[in-house]
């Protein structure tokens, strides 16, 4: 069976990471997982990516240097930050940085799936 999506996740907490790839995988994603924001990029330069999930807070550089970069490297792929931070986060600017949406944790699979249909279409 072919992947629905191609998902690069950067993020540095192994458990965080695991979950969004259990989570992805019941989607049929591909999954590619980096722990440091250098690693991610130098990742998106050399293959293509539907989407990437990186964390608010990954290592190196944070989540919106990230979405910048993605956005620069590739215009077409998706970018979902990923952050346990409580305090909001302004929709317009996350845009301009190239943020399609976010994804709060605690992490949870409807969630992930809701994100994903919205701006992938339904994959059921």
């Amino acid at each position: 069976m072919e992947a629905n999506h191609r998902v690069l996740i950067v993020e540095d907490d192994k458990d965080v990471q695991e979950a969004l790839v259990r989570s992805l995988r019941r989607l049929g994603c591909e999954t590619s997982v980096e722990n440091t924001a250098e690693k991610g990029v130098e990742s998106i330069k050399n293959n293509h990516f539907d989407a990437v999930l990186v964390s608010l807070c990954v290592r190196e550089m944070g989540g919106r240097s990230v979405a910048r970069m993605v956005r620069n490297i590739s215009e077409d792929t998706k970018t979902f930050l990923v952050t346990g931070w409580k305090g909001d986060l302004e929709s317009n600017l996350l845009r301009i940085e190239g943020i399609h949406d976010v994804i709060r944790k605690p992490l949870n699979f409807s969630t992930i799936k809701e994100k994903f249909n919205k701006h992938f279409g339904q994959n059921e």
